[in-house]
């Protein structure tokens, strides 16, 4: 499968909030880059949809509020060994979070692995 992605990616289990209107709903993401992130969910939103995420980081003391856009969704998990969910890409990522999220995929770079494209 050729790469499509512009940036590492870390595969992770942690808590996320992500809200598309009205309240945040708890999930987890799977895997992360500074370009964006694989949310584990039953029910991914239409490509195309904006959401809000709440991510804390192992080491933050607070979560950082990031914008994104869905990209792509595995609705049923079906034909591939990746679960059910969206990947959403960041549409306003600030400088620092940036360097954040940079600093932790580099820490984690032994469990990066290749997964479809975000």
């Amino acid at each position: 499968m050729q790469e499509h992605r512009k940036s590492p990616r870390c595969e992770t289990k942690i808590d996320i909030l992500f809200k598309e209107s009205g309240a945040f709903i708890r999930s987890y993401m799977l895997n992360v880059s500074n370009g964006g992130l694989f949310l584990k969910t039953d029910k991914p939103l239409p490509i195309d949809t904006t959401v809000t995420l709440l991510i804390r980081l192992p080491g933050q003391s607070e979560p950082m509020e990031l914008q994104g856009c869905v990209v792509w969704t595995n609705p049923r998990g079906k034909n591939t060994t990746f679960p059910c969910g969206m990947g959403i890409q960041f549409t306003n990522i600030t400088p620092e979070q940036k360097k954040i999220i940079d600093d932790f995929v580099a820490q984690h770079r032994e469990h990066i692995k290749e997964y479809g494209p975000l």
